[in-house]
C-alpha cells in the first residue's frame, strides 16, 4: 500500500504550531465565523506585544498539540468550524479582559440590533437627490436638497439601543461611514497549565471581583483577630480587641488598676446614679441623678425668679400712686 504523501507546507505548519505551544504558557481558540478578516487584522496589530494570533486548520492544530506534549484532550469539542488561535504568556483572564475593551464596530446587515442608539448627524450626506430622498423621508428624517445632494436638517435618531435596524436604513448608515453594532470576538476556550478554561469563564466583572475581594479580605481579618493568629499583620489589631476587653471586663467586675481606675469610677458613679432613679420617691438617699439635679436646679431657678417678680398687690399699688 502506498504510503500517503504530506504536503511541506502542512509539515512547515505543524512545526511552526509546535514551536509557538512551546514558547508560550498557554492559548486560546477564538471563533471566527462570520468574524470580518480586517477587524482580526485590527486585533492582531493592537495586541502584538501580548498574543500571537494563527488562523489555521483544526487537524493541524490538533496534530500540533499532540505531537507538542499537551494534555490537552478535551479540547476537540472547540476545534470545529473556523477558528484563529492566540498564543499567550500572561493570565488568559488578563488577556480576555484586554480584548473586551477592544471597541470593535461594524456595519449593519438587515436583522441586527442596534447596541446603542444610533443617530444620523446633521450634514451634507454626499448622497445625489433622488429615489433616496423617499427613503429618508420614510424613515422621519428632515432633509432637504443642496447642490444636488441630499443635506440632513438636524441631528436625528434612527435607531435606539436594543431596536431592530430597518433594512431599508443599512445601505444608508454604510454609504455616511456609521457602524452601530458592537463586535467581539468569542474565545471558546483556554489552555492554559495544564487546564482547559471554558471561554464563559473567562469573563470577569472587575468591580463585583473586587467587592468580593473585599469582604473577604475583612472576613479573614475578623477571624483572624477572633482566633488571636499569631500573624504580623494581625498582632496589633488582636492585642488592641484584647486589651479593650480586658478593660471592659476589670471595668464590668470592678476590678482597679492604674489604667482603668477612671473608667471603673465612672462605671460606678453612672449605677449609682441609675439606682438613685430607679428608687426616687421611695427612699430619699440624698443622691441625686444629673438629670434630677438638673431638673431641681431648673425649678429652684424658677422659684427665685418667681419670687423677685413684684406680687399683684404691688403692681396695684403702682399703678394707683401713678394716676392719683
Amino acid at each position: 500500500m502506498k504510503e500517503r504523501k504530506i504536503p511541506q507546507w502542512k509539515r512547515e505548519e505543524v512545526a511552526e504550531l509546535m514551536e509557538l505551544l512551546k514558547t508560550h504558557k498557554g492559548f486560546m481558540i477564538a471563533s471566527i465565523d462570520g468574524f470580518p478578516a480586517d477587524k482580526l487584522h485590527e486585533i492582531r496589530k493592537r495586541m502584538r506585544e501580548e498574543v500571537k494570533i494563527r488562523v489555521t486548520r483544526n487537524s493541524l492544530l490538533s496534530i500540533s498539540i499532540s505531537s507538542a506534549g499537551l494534555n490537552a484532550e478535551d479540547l476537540g469539542e472547540y476545534l470545529k468550524g473556523p477558528n484563529a488561535v492566540m498564543f499567550f504568556n500572561s493570565n488568559p483572564f488578563e488577556v480576555n479582559i484586554k480584548l473586551s475593551k477592544f471597541k470593535l464596530k461594524r456595519f449593519a446587515v438587515p436583522g441586527d440590533k442596534a447596541d446603542e442608539d444610533v443617530v444620523i448627524p446633521a450634514g451634507d450626506t454626499g448622497i445625489p437627490a433622488g429615489p433616496m430622498l423617499s427613503v429618508f423621508g420614510k424613515l422621519k428624517i428632515q432633509t432637504r436638497v443642496q447642490d444636488g445632494k441630499i443635506v440632513i436638517a438636524k441631528d436625528t435618531i434612527v435607531a435606539k439601543r436594543g431596536e431592530t435596524i430597518p433594512a431599508e436604513l443599512a445601505p444608508i448608515l454604510q454609504k455616511l461611514g456609521i457602524q452601530p453594532v458592537n463586535l467581539q470576538l468569542r474565545i471558546k476556550a483556554a489552555f492554559y497549565e495544564g487546564r482547559i478554561i471554558p471561554g464563559e469563564s473567562l469573563s470577569i466583572d472587575l468591580d463585583q471581583y473586587r467587592t468580593e475581594l473585599l469582604r473577604a479580605h475583612n472576613e479573614s481579618m475578623a477571624l483572624g483577630m477572633e482566633a488571636a493568629l499569631p500573624i504580623p499583620q494581625l498582632l496589633s489589631l488582636s492585642i488592641a480587641s484584647a486589651v479593650k476587653r480586658a478593660v471592659a471586663l476589670s471595668g464590668e467586675i470592678g476590678y482597679v488598676t492604674p489604667e482603668n481606675v477612671a473608667l471603673v469610677l465612672s462605671a460606678a458613679v453612672a449605677r449609682a446614679y441609675q439606682l438613685a432613679t430607679l428608687v426616687s420617691g421611695k427612699v430619699d438617699l440624698g443622691l441625686k441623678a444629673p438629670a434630677q439635679q438638673q431638673q431641681a436646679e431648673q425649678k429652684e431657678k424658677k422659684e427665685e425668679e418667681e419670687k423677685k417678680a413684684p406680687s399683684d398687690e404691688e403692681i396695684a399699688g403702682g399703678l394707683s400712686s401713678l394716676f392719683g
